[in-house]
């Protein structure tokens, strides 16, 4: 059956097809391009203006506004003939409903009984088009001339069959947008945020486009990506399904996806063509600012579960077990260990030939829980570890190893000089271990020193980005590991406490190996990787169990005490001082005097005396507060006057 002839009543007689309560559009001839404006919002009601009628009369194509202004009519667009047969065989009940086709496929039309989805379009598995499903938001075109050149044809001129919409039987090999999305994403945002765009109607009842709804165009993206804003930061993140990251996202990336979306769906979505027109940077930047609201998390990676974000998969710490479990958005994870999870995995090399023969058999199990807590990627037990001893003995090749397990990207390098500078702290964003490593004997006794205590003892720090704007608190849950070729000097500032509750101390006293293996660190990874990380696993369920029972961490009688040690060492002129220094009327003692001694007294207890300039400099407040010795510039020695303190004395026997 051919189309009806332009001197015929083309209303009437598509109205005949498809019911009196259909709405049709106008299109230039030979076209899909409506002849009126604002289309979308026409209604039966406007079918009615004689001039309306009369541009549908004229010779123009004619389209259907399908979908809930025509009373539920709805189309199957098939592209190929082939597809069409195979789609009837499949829905035998369509064969009697009302056809149509341009050049090739055809148009089934039907009366949808029930829901629906909108529009959209439908592809096979390799994402070649099959056709479109067409309700509302879409024209259908009826009759007229297709663009092709051949006129539109009605092949079977029966009423659309009425069907409910899960009645229809789909190919196998297609994928069906609303069995992805559970639903109507696109109609959900628009019941949340509005309309995608807004129209306007004048006194004389035309309708023309007014502006975009940038409210719904930042709904219909948080809707369609799995994204979050962290005020605190000013940071977007975008979630990765392949390795279940939350990755940060720039805001001009994500303009260049609304951009690419709002052309989308101009180019798809019947009515909405000026829609191209509105992706200057001003509505884009405007977008943006809308949603930052809509998916603001505040505080979102404080880490307040226990797992561990591996290659392959997350495991989790439950009750005194592990579970493996699939990457998901709800564990908000920034960092991701590179190392693949095998249950089976072993590490011989790295125990017989790393770690064994290096340090103390107690040592290998501190080291092994302290391994697990950086896996963790937050500090439990509120302390660092110090790897020191003498050079060529594998201390930095651990420290290496155990930052290549955590995975470089979430290490960064630890600089007690800077800790108290003013963008310092803005560094540790994102990282969960700061190392130092090759560390000098001052490197605790620096300035900033003393700020470690809180960036692994849970403080919080305002963190001040170069050339940004304000700060935000980032909290101290680090871990923090530090390797030196010496004993390391503390500044205690009279907090020796804080910081035996923090330190843990290995020292590397055996002989040097007998053949050195460049990047052995990197040698045992790539062999050894996944049992190096079973074994650090298991270190962590030991910790969790001493936390449980202690409340901390585990330590050996030997182990504390090598904490105490760097702790007198730190204070090694208090210590000489009190124990061998005593109120004394009537004496004194030179500061020459008083040095010597001291100077002696070190080798005897293993320690490295201080330079003579931090002995002068602590020396004067040590004796007052100790002795209520005042310095004194006129103590007799050899006819003449040396500095030193009244009333003190060294002790006969020194202790």
């Amino acid at each position: 059956m051919n189309s009806p002839a332009v001197n015929d009543s083309v209303v009437e007689r598509v109205r005949a097809m498809l019911g009196p309560d259909v709405v049709l559009i106008p299109l230039v001839r030979g076209s899909k391009v409506p002849l009126v404006k604002a289309w979308p919002q026409f209604t039966r009601e406007k079918m009615q203006d004689p001039d309306h009628l009369k541009l549908l009369e004229s010779g123009c194509n004619v389209a259907v506004l399908v979908g809930a202004p025509s009373g539920g009519i709805c189309s199957i667009d098939i592209d190929s003939d082939e597809d069409a047969e195979q789609f009837l065989a499949l829905n035998p009940d369509l064969q009697a409903t009302l056809r149509s086709r341009g050049r090739r496929g055809c148009n089934l039309w039907v009366k949808v009984e029930g829901e629906y989805p909108r529009w959209c379009k439908l592809n096979d598995e390799n994402e070649t088009h099959w056709g479109e499903w067409r309700a509302d938001g879409c024209l259908t075109t009826i009759c007229g001339v297709h663009g092709s050149g051949c006129d539109y044809e009605i092949v079977t001129g029966n009423q659309p069959v009425s069907i409910a919409f899960a009645g229809i039987k789909w190919p196998e090999n297609l994928v069906l947008p609303w069995e992805d999305d559970g639903g109507d994403g696109f109609e959900e945002v628009e019941l949340k945020f509005g309309p995608p765009a807004f129209f306007r109607e004048n006194k004389n009842g035309e309708i023309s486009f007014k502006d975009l709804n940038q409210a719904f165009w930042a709904g219909l993206y948080a809707a369609e990506n799995i994204a979050l804003y962290e005020p605190d930061e000013s940071e977007f993140y975008l979630y990765d399904g392949d390795t279940g990251l939350y990755v940060p996202e720039s805001a001009d990336s994500i303009k260049q996806a609304i951009s690419t979306r709002l052309l989308q769906t101009s180019r798809e979505v019947c009515g909405l063509h000026l829609l191209a027109e509105y992706r200057r940077d001003r509505d884009l930047s405007a977008i943006v600012s809308q949603l930052k609201g809509v998916i603001e998390k505040r505080k979102a990676f404080v880490r307040t579960g226990r797992s561990i974000h591996l290659q392959n998969c997350m495991l989790v710490f439950e009750d005194g077990a592990v579970g493996e479990r699939g990457f998901s958005p709800d564990f908000f994870s920034r960092n991701q260990s590179p190392i693949a999870f095998a249950p089976e995995a072993q590490c011989p090399r790295f125990l017989n030939e790393m770690l064994v023969p290096a340090v103390h058999p107690e040592d290998v199990l501190l080291i092994q829980k302290y391994m697990g807590q950086c896996l963790l990627g937050t500090n439990l037990t509120q302390r660092l570890l110090i790897l020191d001893g003498q050079p060529k003995r594998g201390k930095t090749q651990l420290a290496n190893l155990i930052q290549g397990l955590v995975g470089m990207v979430n290490v960064t390098q630890l600089r007690t000089q800077h800790l108290h500078e003013r963008f310092e702290i803005f560094a540790f964003l994102r990282k969960t271990l700061l190392v130092g490593v090759d560390v000098d004997a001052d490197f605790l006794a620096s300035k900033g020193a003393t700020a470690i205590k809180g960036l692994v003892g849970g403080d919080w720090f305002a963190a001040e980005k170069k050339g940004g704007n304000g700060s935000f608190q980032i909290q101290g849950c680090f871990n923090v590991i530090m390797t030196s070729n010496c004993r390391l000097r503390v500044r205690l500032q009279g907090d020796v406490g804080a910081w035996r509750r923090r330190l843990l101390i290995i020292r590397y006293e055996a002989p040097p190996p007998s053949r050195e293996i460049k990047n052995f660190s990197d040698v045992l990874l790539r062999e050894e990787g996944s049992g190096i990380l079973n074994w650090a696993i298991e270190g962590l369920q030991l910790l969790l169990t001493d936390i449980a029972e202690t409340g901390d961490i585990r330590l050996t009688p030997r182990q504390a005490a090598t904490v105490d040690s760097l702790l007198a060492e730190s204070d090694s002129l208090r210590a000489f001082l009190a124990a061998n220094v005593q109120k004394s009327p009537e004496s004194d003692l030179a500061t020459q005097e008083i040095v010597q001694a001291y100077a002696d007294f070190c080798p005897q207890m293993g320690w490295d005396p201080l330079p003579d300039t931090i002995i002068g400099r602590q020396m004067p407040d040590l004796m007052l507060e100790l002795f209520q010795a005042v310095k004194a510039h006129d103590i007799k020695r050899d006819g003449r006057s040396v500095r030193g303190f009244r009333n003190v004395a060294l002790k006969s026997e020194p202790e």
